[in-house]
């Protein structure tokens, strides 16, 4: 969660250590193998980053996603007719936020996914920004047909990394790494709608 902040080096916005410290972690912690922080304080640094910053992906890419872009892009979808409109309408409105990455519409058959694209050169720590957008993308669409969305497959862009047993409390689907994009794939028509 830190690195696109650290990647920024003498430029970082904020001091990362000060903001560990108000989320009740400890920055010595980080340094130790096998340290672990509680969901509460995780929550609580999210939270703090993204006022700070005013940035919804917390330094990942080039030009922020200010605070209320994913709000937008959830408004965006009011008045979709079907599910793959609202995908549409997201990945759209994200297309306009954002140029580093976008959200590309996915088919197989009657279904339809989202995957992301980067459309630049990688950031150094890629993983946390698949992680964090697939999730986010994830739970709204799931949101958006009643919280009833159940995916068929969650595939990573990279390799499988060494923390990939506690993705199953995150993404919980089969997973797949290595492909060609992260993407989701949800397990029900992209006509429907609740």
């Amino acid at each position: 969660m830190l690195s696109g902040i650290r990647a920024r080096g003498d430029e970082a916005p904020i001091d990362v250590d000060a903001a560990l410290e108000q989320a009740g972690i400890a920055p010595a912690l980080l340094d130790e193998p096998g340290s672990r922080v509680t969901a509460e304080q995780y929550v609580a640094l999210f939270a703090l980053l993204m006022e700070r910053l005013d940035d919804e992906a917390l330094c990942f890419l080039t030009r922020r996603l200010r605070c209320g872009s994913f709000a937008l892009m959830t408004r965006s979808t009011i008045g979709a007719r079907t599910f793959e409109v609202a995908l549409r309408r997201v990945a759209r409105t994200f297309d306009l936020l954002q140029d580093d990455l976008s959200l590309v519409l996915l088919r197989e058959g009657a279904l339809a996914g989202v995957g992301l694209r980067l459309n630049v050169r990688p950031p150094m720590h890629q993983n946390f920004l698949h992680e964090l957008m697939l999730r986010v993308y994830w739970r709204l669409f799931a949101w958006l047909h009643g919280g009833r969305l159940t995916a068929r497959r969650f595939d990573f862009g990279f390799a499988l990394p060494p923390y990939a047993d506690d993705y199953a409390k995150v993404f919980p689907a089969p997973l797949e790494f290595g492909k060609p994009l992260s993407a989701v794939a949800p397990a029900k028509p992209a006509s429907t709608l609740p």
